[in-house]
């Protein structure tokens, strides 16, 4: 799930460097979105201890 924004990164960088830069940064801003749409997740997800 946390490889998504990896994978997002690697495309707007691939995008980047064959001068597609409008879809370079919508690649980067989809990709910040995810990071910070995970993380929310991942912060709030309720632990599931049981001692």
């Amino acid at each position: 799930m946390m490889a998504l924004p990896f994978l997002s990164f690697a495309l707007a960088f691939w995008l980047g460097s064959k001068n597609r830069k409008k879809s370079a940064i919508i690649a980067f801003v989809v990709s910040i979105v995810l990071i910070v749409v995970l993380a929310k997740y991942h912060i709030t997800a309720p632990l599931n201890l049981q001692f």
